[in-house]
């Protein structure tokens, strides 16, 4: 999480969506962080409970949030990779000689094994009976419409640097048979059907509400 208080906004660092660069670009324009959380991806349901009411009380314009959506799929796709590489090798987080099936068929099992416990996007965007929703989406695939965005609420002209990106891999080595496909896709419905929201307009703007975070 950074606060932007010029811009008046609050980035929520979804994981696997170019998390790493953001801040990089974005931190020089933060004027305040969290405290004593432990933790850097802070969600929407944890922002609205423990960040919205303080930020309220800063003296200007409410502050909005803002966030990356990654097509979920290929999000779970960079999960598997940054999980084989090598610094994990024996780590019960390790993804190392599992292929990207049994990855799949692992985090679709009822009691995931500690290598396949990724959060739903869904929920971290507080879509999925958590709340409130983030404000402004935007889509992974089209970041440029977040720099135009951003760009003049910072007053300077953004540009993405490059960090930690997982390790390549064989497009068919990602690949799951249909019966699998479909599974994970009934599975997280709700979440493709977020997706295919933002990846429409490239962002999706849901309006802050008076009275939708909590104090």
């Amino acid at each position: 999480m950074l606060v932007l208080e010029q811009a008046r906004l609050v980035f929520l660092a979804n994981p696997k969506t170019a998390t790493q660069s953001l801040r990089a670009m974005l931190e020089p324009f933060a004027q305040a962080t969290p405290a004593n959380t432990g933790h850097k991806h802070i969600n929407a349901q944890i922002y609205g409970r423990k960040w919205a009411g303080v930020l309220r009380r800063s003296p200007g314009p409410r502050f909005e949030t803002f966030a990356v959506m990654r097509e979920p799929l290929e999000q779970l796709g960079s999960w598997f990779r940054y999980r084989q590489r090598e610094a994990l090798r024996g780590h019960e987080n390790s993804t190392h000689g599992l292929s990207f099936a049994g990855f799949v068929e692992a985090r679709l099992s009822d009691d995931p094994p500690p290598f396949a416990r990724i959060g739903r996007q869904d929920r971290f965007l507080g879509f999925l009976n958590s709340g409130p929703p983030v404000n402004y989406i935007f889509d992974y695939a089209a970041l440029d419409r977040l720099l135009a965005f951003l760009s003049p609420r910072l007053g300077t002209r953004l540009s993405l640097p490059h960090r930690n990106a997982s390790p390549r891999a064989d497009v068919a080595a990602l690949t799951l048979p249909e019966d699998l496909l479909a599974r994970y896709h009934s599975a997280h419905a709700t979440e493709f059907a977020l997706y295919d929201r933002v990846r429409q307009s490239g962002m999706l703007h849901t309006p802050a509400a008076p009275g939708d975070t909590a104090e």
